[in-house]
């Protein structure tokens, strides 16, 4: 009886911890569905100017990432020499530097429409992969998403466009530069190049 006990116990906690996960998933899948449907609907928006289109999307992004987590991974091995002055400055500068060269690269998504395609847990995150359909070509464009729960709210984590991650592309990029010129110096270029971006149509 014991034996029976343990097993319908353990049947239903698996059950459960399955439905949770069902639940999860659409509850990412509506996340980004309506990320992406607003990105592609401002793109359209003939109504707004290219500076309009380009805050609005970064508002948009700036709003469903976690700038703080992505920062901290972003700088990776750094993190831990890097002074306090120097992490909070950086993670300032990165959030920055983020959604000014991602937030532009959205306004080309002005499709026809915006679909998450499949969701699937990998380890404490979620993967949403979706498409853009641009208006003026049949051929989509491939964009995941990471996404996680945090404090009771989703946020994004990584963009996967064309299967390139933007995280891990900088980390490696930025942590080259850090070893080359010093924290000081990168932090100095980050800033100048967060100059530049802001000027860019």
């Amino acid at each position: 009886m014991k034996k029976i006990i343990a097993t319908l116990t353990l049947i239903l906690i698996a059950t459960t911890s399955f439905a949770q996960n069902i639940d999860q998933s659409e509850q990412v899948k509506a996340f980004i569905n309506d990320v992406g449907t607003q990105i592609i609907k401002i793109a359209a928006d003939k109504k707004l100017s290219s500076e309009q289109r380009k805050s609005n999307i970064i508002s948009v992004i700036d709003q469903s990432i976690d700038a703080d987590w992505i920062a901290r991974f972003v700088l990776a091995k750094n993190y831990n020499t890097a002074s306090d002055s120097q992490k909070e400055n950086f993670a300032k500068l990165y959030r920055e530097f983020m959604i000014n060269t991602y937030g532009p690269k959205f306004q080309n998504y002005n499709g026809r429409k915006f679909e998450v395609l499949s969701v699937s847990k990998q380890g404490n995150f979620y993967i949403a992969k979706s498409e853009f359909l641009p208006q003026d070509s049949k051929t989509p464009v491939d964009v995941s998403f990471r996404v996680k729960e945090k404090n009771g709210k989703l946020v994004i984590l990584d963009f996967v466009a064309e299967g390139v991650s933007l995280i891990e592309t900088q980390r490696s990029e930025f942590n080259s530069a850090i070893s080359q010129k010093g924290m000081d110096q990168f932090l100095e270029d980050l800033k100048a190049r967060i100059a530049k971006l802001k000027t860019q149509k």
